[in-house]
């Protein structure tokens, strides 16, 4: 199917007038991190006590400090270790990604089905990050936070558009979103959506546009972009793989990633063996 041309909307009160798609505000939370970190007597300790006020985002954070990429002996008990342990910067990050499913989460067990997949695909790149770190410069909570926002705006066009989920054949795992489809039907794609509620919220540049860009590879590469736009790419590869679900994008993509990853094709094997051990101890 050949894609549709769609002009890109020039500001965010473009999407809204021309498609009613509902951006989510940012959460409370990251404003109070936000007004925190500019503030010229910040301290860690103040950040520590705004994110333990949220239980739902510590208990992520815990969770993530046990995966390889950030594990380093005994795991965190609270707030101020995480910062300790993971970085000022890089728990913002995971912060930041954590919070996109509480505001743009959405009902049922469609979009239960749709965030376990995000959070899956999120925790494989931060492992092909944290292994490739040296090869392609993106850090896990990069990766990570890439991967949690990259298909935000699926939710967001299911809320608006009562038909969407269905005409984009959802329920079927082995099938996923086809963005010439959605401009087809919608005037309008789910990496649209996610560029600008990733833009709103003041999210990093690179996050934005590995969002805008995560179904093609643009020739610009300022800060990574290629590499992470490369490793969601190969981390969604290795969910599907591991759910025995079809990609026939990859057959098409697989070179220039993995030529961008610096992941000969003879070792993929070996290597998506090795992220998957890493990424099992996540959960064990």
């Amino acid at each position: 199917m050949s894609q549709a041309k769609v002009r890109m909307p020039e500001s965010a009160d473009d999407l809204l007038d021309s498609s009613a798609v509902m951006l989510p505000t940012k959460p409370r939370l990251l404003m109070e991190i936000d007004n925190l970190m500019r503030n010229p007597d910040f301290e860690v300790g103040f950040l520590a006590e705004s994110i333990s006020r949220d239980p739902g985002v510590l208990a992520a954070l815990f969770k993530l400090c046990r995966s390889p990429a950030y594990s380093r002996g005994r795991p965190p008990a609270n707030a101020e270790q995480v910062l300790m342990l993971v970085g000022l910067t890089q728990t913002v990050n995971l912060v930041r990604g954590i919070s996109i499913r509480q505001v743009a989460g959405g009902p049922g067990p469609q979009m239960e089905r749709f965030w376990a997949r995000c959070e899956e695909i999120a925790s494989i790149a931060s492992q092909i990050a944290s292994e490739r770190v040296a090869v392609c410069n993106v850090f896990p909570d990069q990766a990570y936070l890439a991967a949690m926002f990259h298909d935000c705006g699926v939710p967001l066009l299911n809320a608006r558009y009562p038909d969407y989920w269905k005409k984009l054949s959802l329920d079927d795992e082995s099938a996923w979103v086809d963005v010439s489809l959605e401009n087809i039907a919608y005037r309008l794609d789910h990496a649209t959506v996610g560029f600008w509620v990733a833009r709103n919220w003041g999210l990093p540049d690179l996050t934005v546009q590995a969002i805008r860009h995560h179904h093609d590879m643009p020739d610009d590469d300022t800060f990574g972009l290629r590499s992470t736009i490369g490793i969601l790419a190969l981390a969604t590869h290795i969910y599907l793989l591991n759910k025995g679900l079809a990609n026939p994008a990859w057959s098409v993509r697989a070179p220039e990633i993995l030529e961008e990853l610096g992941i000969h094709a003879s070792a993929l094997g070996e290597y998506i063996d090795e992220i998957n051990e890493r990424h099992v101890s996540l959960t064990m």
